[in-house]
């Protein structure tokens, strides 16, 4: 004998369907996105400006910038940048890292020219589906600052998550205790 369904029962089970499909969509593209955080723990907005909480920010001068990108690469957006001033500050700054980024990170280091007066700074910028075009480099009462440009066209979604670094050299007296 087989079993009918009334109509209310295949509506709720349908309306259960697509919502449970919607909000799987939702949370996927939602985990594409970065937010990224000022130095005191405050979120910044898309454009990349710090919120109206914190610190005003001065512009600090540097020679060299290099974004460093890896899929599925792990890490977490903070935009107060680490000193790598020799091979150990890098194994450390490194070791939140999984997959091809450690050997990334170190080639791109190796390649970058760090004037007299000035010292090699790193920052995970963003995380996303899509690669930032630059980076703004200040200075506030914490250290220098990296944060991520905004991106023009975002790619709606993406299989996986893209950790952008920013290596950037940077002014020795923008940095405290360098």
């Amino acid at each position: 004998m087989r079993r009918r369904v009334s109509p209310v029962t295949a509506l709720l089970a349908r309306g259960l369907t697509v919502g449970l499909a919607l909000g799987l969509t939702v949370g996927t593209l939602a985990g594409c996105g970065s937010e990224s955080a000022s130095p005191s723990g405050n979120p910044t907005s898309d454009s990349g400006s710090p919120s109206s909480r914190s610190e005003p920010a001065d512009t600090v001068a540097y020679s060299e910038v290099e974004l460093v990108s890896a899929t599925a690469a792990g890490g977490s957006v903070d935009n107060l940048a680490t000193v790598l001033a020799d091979a150990d500050d890098l194994a450390a700054f490194s070791a939140q890292f999984r997959g091809e980024m450690p050997g990334k990170l170190q080639r791109a280091t190796n390649r970058m020219q760090v004037a007299d007066g000035e010292v090699l700074v790193g920052a995970v910028v963003w995380i996303g589906c899509d690669v930032p075009p630059g980076v703004r480099v200040t200075s506030t009462e914490f250290g220098v600052v990296l944060t991520a440009e905004k991106i023009l066209k975002p790619m709606l979604e993406c299989f996986a998550p893209v950790t952008t670094v920013a290596l950037v050299s940077v002014d020795a007296e923008a940095v405290p205790d360098a």
